[in-house]
């Protein structure tokens, strides 16, 4: 190869190189800092919505606590009113069972009276049984006991003893099955509507008395 296919012209000074874009603090480029601030930016909005969603949650969960707790407690009110008002109500019942039964048992007597007649000389006899001074003493008894008494009242003052004088009396204001003694000290009352209506004076002294 021969020299003369060089040429040394000369050659032109090279363009210098872009200045690079300066630094930011902590060794960032604007454009890195840039996506920084979109990124904490982003982060920031998305904290908020979720600090914002659990306030939301949390206010949320405790008006729903407070509502569960007072509708647990009227609740609570409700079934203490509602004991109460069962147990008034069994105690109404039990009253009017009782009440029942005693009007049942007048029935009951009124039947068996009628049936046998003869049970008013039982009830004479038990009224004198409880008189301490009998030496004399009347009975009056309905119209219609008055055959049976006076045939009992000898073996009823054999029986008892003490008994010196007695006599039988009709008395109308005694309805049948009843008796009145009347001896030296008073009046025994053994007709069936007075000892009813004093076991109904029990029964409602006890019951009034119940809590």
């Amino acid at each position: 190869m021969e020299a003369s296919d060089f040429s040394f012209e000369a050659l032109e000074p090279l363009a210098p190189a872009p200045a690079a874009a300066p630094a930011a603090p902590g060794g960032l480029t604007p454009d890195e800092e840039l996506a920084l601030a979109r990124a904490e930016a982003d982060q920031l909005r998305q904290e908020a919505r979720e600090q914002g969603f659990q306030e939301g949650f949390a206010g949320g969960h405790a008006r729903a606590l407070e509502e569960a707790v007072a509708g647990a407690a009227a609740l609570a009110e409700a079934g203490v009113a509602l004991r109460a008002e069962a147990a008034a109500a069994a105690t109404r019942l039990e009253d009017e069972a009782v009440r029942l039964a005693l009007s049942l048992a007048e029935k009951v007597v009124a039947g068996a009276l009628a049936v046998r007649p003869e049970l008013v000389v039982e009830v004479v006899r038990n009224a004198l049984r409880g008189v301490v001074e009998r030496e004399r003493v009347t009975v009056m008894v309905n119209p219609a006991d008055l055959p049976l008494v006076a045939g009992a009242m000898a073996s009823i003052q054999g029986e008892l003893g003490g008994i010196e004088h007695w006599e039988v009396q009709a008395e109308r204001r005694v309805a049948r099955g009843g008796a009145i003694v009347r001896h030296a000290h008073g009046d025994v009352d053994a007709r069936l509507e007075a000892k009813f209506q004093r076991a109904r004076e029990v029964v409602e002294a006890a019951l009034s008395d119940e809590p």
